[in-house]
């Protein structure tokens, strides 16, 4: 249904003639929008949009945390609810864990994140930050609950 440019976004419409055009014109004028963002202005979407991507992950884990609460969270204002506070802080884990990769490929720009140790190291720096509750997983046809190893090697 879509059509992958050189770059890893945006999908364009594949199929749809009557789209393809409407569909450059909008990524042409986003990227000349973006140039002409203040570097606060920027980082402030950027740091939005952190936030977007922490509850769509979430979101398909099953675990709905409203962005309103990530934001809350990241003013350390947790909810009294257990459960909530951890997808709060589950939230908070996707975006360390985000920016750290944002970190290390400026530091390494040749970086190779399909590689084991890179994913190793991901995975443990974001199950690191997880509350223990999210550390667990259930087996649904066992009904066995096993701990996440944040250690893999």
């Amino acid at each position: 249904m879509y059509q992958r440019t050189s770059q890893m976004e945006p999908l364009l419409p594949d199929g749809s003639p009557d789209l393809e055009d409407p569909a450059r014109e909008v990524v042409s004028r986003s990227a000349a929008l973006g140039g002409q963002l203040h570097p606060v202005t920027r980082d402030a979407v950027v740091e939005l949009l952190r936030i977007i991507n922490s509850y769509y992950s979430n979101l398909i884990e099953g675990h709905s945390t409203h962005p309103i609460d990530i934001e809350r969270a990241m003013r350390q204002d947790y909810a009294g609810d257990p459960a909530k506070r951890d997808l709060q802080l589950e939230s908070l884990a996707h975006i360390h864990s985000q920016r750290a990769v944002e970190a290390r490929l400026r530091d390494e720009p040749d970086l190779n994140i399909a590689s084991p140790d890179f994913i190793v190291w991901l995975h443990r720096i974001f199950y690191e930050q997880l509350p223990p509750g999210l550390r667990r997983v259930r087996n649904e046809a066992s009904g066995e609950v096993v701990d996440v190893d944040s250690s893999v090697s």
